[in-house]
């Protein structure tokens, strides 16, 4: 300050100048605030389980299963078939509702190994399965349904093959026609 030269000239100057205590103090905070939980992830988590429930509650709400909704549209048309090996299928359309619905009742027990499988035949070829069963009762639906032109149950094996097998329990074509859902309702 008044023009001499440093008085500390020769000594070892300290480079960072204090910095270490800078850094000493932001890496301890850091580490406080890892340990103390975020208030954003509560609201987060809070969000998400509210749009779970709202979802489910919807789903309950807006008429059940398919199969039902597609057995009780004033437009649906409903058969019973008479499986191969027993039991029946109560199977059930509605253009309105843009649905099948396909219960599967009565069935004997299969070998662990096996499945009935209940099965969409679409327009284009391809397949999805309705539903599955080791010989419980089961209810199931299928949606959209404008173009499924048929629907197969089969017995498979435990991993559910791409296609229906060939050997049906039973198959119907879809829409129902008047003639087949009085043969099927007559028990032939």
């Amino acid at each position: 300050m008044n023009g001499s030269e440093s008085q500390h000239r020769d000594e070892p100057q300290d480079d960072d100048l204090g910095l270490d205590l800078v850094s000493h103090v932001a890496s301890s905070s850091r580490a406080e605030r890892k340990a103390r939980p975020k208030r954003w992830i509560f609201v987060v988590i809070g969000i998400v389980v509210i749009a779970v429930v709202a979802a489910v509650a919807i789903s309950l709400l807006s008429g059940g299963p398919k199969a039902s909704k597609a057995s009780k549209a004033s437009d649906a048309k409903s058969m019973v078939v008479k499986l191969k090996s027993g039991g029946q299928a109560d199977l059930s359309t509605s253009e309105s509702k843009n649905a099948i619905g396909v219960e599967l009742t009565s069935l004997p027990p299969l070998d662990e190994s096996e499945k009935y499988v209940a099965w969409a035949v679409h327009e284009s070829g391809s397949v999805s399965v309705i539903t599955t069963s080791s010989g419980e009762d089961e209810s199931a639906g299928f949606s959209p349904a404008e173009d499924v032109i048929a629907i197969h149950i089969t017995v498979e094996n435990s991993k559910i093959p791409d296609a229906p097998s060939e050997d049906t329990e039973a198959s119907v074509d879809v829409p129902f026609s008047e003639k087949d859902m009085a043969k099927n309702s007559d028990g032939a």
